[in-house]
């Protein structure tokens, strides 16, 4: 569609792991709370409240220490993974016989 014609404004969220697309289809400028999956912008990731993972300033105060645990733990395995050239969540997973 030629871009005088596009009425669209800002990104559009999406169900995967870009978060946000721009106008082109391109990714976007959001990140996602893995903790409450809402979408951050820029200046919510430079938080005190955002930890990666773990909370954001939308949510660090609707978590309790045990759920915080659970998140911290999750986004070590995360980093594990990453560290060892795997993935964490997503991993394909052998054929059975």
């Amino acid at each position: 569609m030629p871009p005088n014609d596009n009425r669209w404004q800002g990104e559009c969220f999406v169900f995967d792991q870009r978060v946000s697309v721009n106008r082109e289809l391109g990714e976007g400028s959001y990140e996602q709370c893995f903790a409450c999956r809402r979408p951050l912008t820029r200046e919510d990731l430079t938080s005190k409240d955002y930890l990666q993972g773990v909370s954001c300033p939308h949510c660090v105060d609707e978590q309790n220490e045990a759920q915080r645990a659970a998140f911290a733990e999750r986004q070590r395995q995360v980093e594990l993974a990453r560290a060892r050239g795997d993935r964490h969540v997503g991993k394909e997973m052998p054929k059975r016989a």
